[in-house]
């Protein structure tokens, strides 16, 4: 009886630091350090009234780069205390430090301080403003969801930059205030940030402006595509879930956007289907596919069926408090870890000319090690 009674004061006490674990990311690092550094940029020919009238247009410039070994690896906390200049270079301190406590408590909710803080410092792999190591490497500029910030998939972000690529990202803003509508005016701005992010790339000494891909979240994987259709320098295309799939009437209106031109490979890793109910609900946009519009592109698509929308972004399944329903969070790390490995083998393909990287997202899921009728595939090839 003592014994047993021992136990269970032994489980009690676990459960504080249990309840204040870190999200997991359950990948292993590439072969490279990772560095990174932040850049305030200003994109002169747009301005942003809700920082000055005529100023120009804020763009935060975050950089995950191959690096020489060595340095003191950052916190999740140091990702963000960028959210507290991210639209506005001029904020005091004490300034930043007021929005991002503001927007921690906005996004955590019911999160415990252990929780949170547990996420704070968390030690990440990137180390700050590390030695950038000698060579040129592929681009991935990564475009965020709905007002979000350059942080939003960090994780994933770095594990991409261990394996030999330069990624560059941009918050989410809205034309004229921090935040965006869901209109095509705010879906442009962005696809004129990645725009200026692709030219900003060219000046790297990092940087193989010639192998080039264009990642985006939601919001920011309609933004990405927006972008390619003007821009020839991209070369492939990667949608964690993208609104490009569920805003056909809305993209109808972009006089040159024309499905069947585009030549760009995209990766698009969809969330499980939704019930029926819920489509009543939200009443989603049904009247088209860009995606079997793409003929004259490879189009991959894997639909995650532990993964709802908003799994797909690292920064919401560590700071909000989300119902993961029949799922474990264990499960739902483990998705979002697979969904980082597809998004590498893609780019590798990609951007690399490895086509093992390819022939891996074409595998069942027991190839993979990973369990039956987790993932789905499907695979559309290009039409001559």
């Amino acid at each position: 009886m003592l014994r047993l009674a021992a136990l269970c004061l032994l489980l009690l006490a676990s459960l504080p630091a249990l309840a204040a674990q870190a999200f997991p990311f359950l990948n292993a690092p590439g072969a490279f350090a990772v560095g990174f550094r932040v850049v305030q940029q200003h994109d002169a020919s747009r301005s942003y009234p809700s920082t000055a009238q005529g100023k120009p247009r804020p763009i935060q410039t975050a950089i995950w780069y191959p690096a020489q070994k060595g340095g003191q690896a950052m916190r999740y906390d140091d990702y963000l205390q960028l959210l507290g200049w991210d639209d506005d270079f001029d904020r005091t301190p004490a300034e930043r430090n007021k929005v991002l406590a503001e927007w921690l408590k906005m996004v955590t909710g019911t999160k415990s301080a252990a929780e949170i803080a547990a996420e704070r410092s968390d030690i990440r792999w990137a180390v700050r403003d590390a030695k950038p190591l000698p060579g040129k490497y592929p681009v991935v500029i990564y475009s965020p969801s709905l007002s979000s910030n350059v942080f939003e998939n960090a994780e994933m972000m770095e594990f991409i930059a261990s394996h030999g690529y330069l990624v560059l990202a941009s918050p989410a803003l809205g034309v004229d205030q921090r935040s965006q509508r869901t209109d095509l005016a705010h879906a442009e701005a962005q696809a004129a940030d990645i725009r200026f992010l692709v030219g900003y790339a060219q000046s790297l000494p990092q940087a193989d402006i010639t192998r080039l891909a264009v990642a985006g979240f939601s919001w920011g994987g309609m933004a990405n595509v927006l972008a390619a259709a003007q821009d020839e320098r991209i070369k492939a295309l990667v949608c964690l879930d993208g609104s490009v799939r569920y805003a056909h009437a809305m993209l109808e209106q972009v006089a040159y956007l024309k499905p069947e031109r585009l030549r760009t490979p995209l990766l698009y890793l969809a969330q499980r289907p939704q019930p029926f109910e819920r489509g009543v609900r939200r009443k989603p946009d049904y009247s088209g596919s860009i995606l079997q519009k793409m003929t004259g592109a490879d189009v991959y698509l894997v639909t995650m069926y532990a993964m709802e929308h908003v799994y797909f972004g690292s920064s919401y399944l560590r700071l909000d408090p989300l119902d993961l329903g029949d799922y474990t969070r264990d499960e739902i790390a483990q998705s979002y870890a697979q969904s980082a490995r597809y998004v590498l083998h893609f780019l590798n393909g990609a951007l690399k000319g490895d086509r093992d990287g390819f022939d891996y997202l074409r595998k069942k899921p027991e190839q993979l090690g990973l369990p039956r009728h987790s993932v789905g595939t499907q695979f559309f090839a290009a039409r001559p």
